[in-house]
C-alpha cells in the first residue's frame, strides 16, 4: 500500500507542474508585466522648485499580450507614511513601445507637489494593473 500512495504522489506530483504550466500561459493581473529598472530622481534640490518623479521602464512578459497598463507609483516619508498615489496609464500599449514589437518602455510618474512638499519623499513603490 505504501508503494501505491507514492505513485498517487507521483502522480499528484506531475499534475502540478502541469497547472504551474497553464498558469505561466496565463499570469494573474499583476504578473502580466514587470518593471525592468526605476529610480527615484530628484531635480532644483533645496529650492521652490524642487521635483520628484519615479523614472523607469517596463516590459510585457513574453507570451503575453496586454491591452492596457496601469503603473500605480506609492511616494513615502521617511517615516514610511504614505503621501500620495500617482496612476499613470498606458492605453494601447504596443504603440507606446520603444522597441519594434511595443513590449517594452520607458515611464515617468511624476509626484504632484514641488518645494518642501516634494523634499518630503524618500522612496517609493510600484505596483502594475493590466488588462488582456
Amino acid at each position: 500500500m505504501g508503494d501505491d500512495g507514492d505513485e498517487g504522489d507521483g502522480d499528484d506530483g506531475s499534475e502540478q507542474p502541469n497547472d504551474s504550466e497553464n498558469e505561466s500561459d496565463d499570469p494573474l493581473e499583476g504578473e502580466r508585466v514587470e518593471i525592468v529598472e526605476s529610480e527615484l530622481v530628484r531635480e532644483n534640490v533645496g529650492t521652490e522648485e524642487e521635483s520628484v518623479a519615479v523614472h523607469g521602464i517596463a516590459r510585457v512578459k513574453e507570451g503575453v499580450e496586454v491591452s492596457y497598463v496601469e503603473i500605480r507609483a506609492l511616494f513615502y516619508d521617511d517615516q514610511g507614511e504614505l503621501l500620495d498615489t500617482i496612476i499613470e496609464q498606458i492605453d494601447e500599449v504596443g504603440r507606446h513601445g520603444d522597441d519594434p514589437e511595443g513590449r517594452r518602455w520607458e515611464f515617468e510618474i511624476v509626484y504632484p507637489q514641488v518645494g518642501e512638499d516634494a523634499a518630503e519623499v524618500e522612496s517609493y513603490e510600484l505596483e502594475i494593473g493590466t488588462e488582456l
